[in-house]
């Protein structure tokens, strides 16, 4: 049972970009769809479970979800500039470094030097993985280039998701009591980006996003389950095995298209990629 909620992350968060492509909708409309319905859904797992909230947990909690926004409008405006099967890959990767070496450094979860060396190598195989999973022959072709500024807000995002995932732990708070707060800010702070947003929301393309909000909720709950089991840096580094997830969706749902070349180095990529993981999780 337990591997089966493992792999809940890495599924809901593979499935979530796919999943926006394919319901349509501007960046905002997308955020609206998916903060709505998990704001909804927290509330209800509230009311059912009477979780008890602390002052410190619901800030935290808070500042989590905040995080959250930022990270995903900037995720969700970057796949507007290039395939899932491309972008994802390149934001999986980023938060994957920027969210251990989080861990290691402020988490103190790294307990020798051996673990902080072995891990900083393994990161750097990630890196190498990405670098050969976005790897393009005709780099003129638009839909599968990623341009400087499609990079910088790829980081950005994952920057922001990095501190979604490790505010609450900064804090020491977890469990039930995260998810409400922390889903009423994801809520408020994508109706102020929607408030300074130039283009016009429309309700039927929010509510196309319902699924969306449906298959991040799952991920997120599936997720701060694990970290308690296994820690921050570990659990985040198997739900980014989202990135199969991804990638495969993009080339078989979204009809994505790759050489021969291509699909020789993606299928490398991922293969170093897995690799890295498993390294990685020896130290559990």
């Amino acid at each position: 049972m337990n591997y089966l909620i493992y792999c809940l992350p890495a599924l809901g968060w593979g499935l979530m970009p796919i999943i926006s492509k394919k319901a349509g909708g501007s960046p905002v409309e997308q955020l609206l769809g998916t903060t709505v319905t998990a704001f909804g859904i927290s509330i209800i797992l509230s009311f059912l479970t009477g979780v008890e909230y602390t002052l410190t947990g619901t800030i935290a909690a808070l500042i989590s979800g905040s995080f959250w926004a930022g990270g995903q409008y900037l995720q969700f405006k970057a796949l507007t500039t290039g395939s899932v099967s491309v972008v994802m890959p390149l934001s999986n990767g980023t938060q994957l470094v920027f969210t251990s070496l989080a861990a290691g450094i402020l988490l103190r979860e790294w307990q020798s030097m051996r673990q902080s060396l072995v891990t900083l190598l393994l990161l750097l195989v990630i890196l190498a993985a990405i670098y050969l999973i976005t790897m393009n022959q005709k780099k003129d072709t638009e839909q599968k280039t990623v341009s400087l500024q499609t990079m910088i807000m790829i980081c950005t995002s994952s920057l922001c998701l990095m501190g979604y995932m490790i505010t609450t732990s900064l804090f020491h708070v977890e469990g039930l009591q995260i998810f409400l707060p922390q889903a009423f800010a994801m809520f408020l702070s994508s109706c102020v980006i929607a408030k300074f947003d130039p283009g016009k929301q429309e309700l039927s393309r929010i509510s196309r996003n319902v699924l969306t909000g449906i298959f991040w909720t799952i991920a997120n709950v599936s997720l701060f389950y694990i970290v308690t089991q296994l820690g921050v840096g570990f659990s985040y580094t198997i739900s980014q095995l989202c990135i199969f997830v991804s990638i495969i969706g993009g080339i078989l749902l979204l009809k994505e298209k790759k050489s021969k070349v291509e699909v020789m180095h993606t299928i490398i990529g991922m293969v170093m990629f897995f690799s890295a993981i498993l390294g990685l999780s020896q130290f559990k």
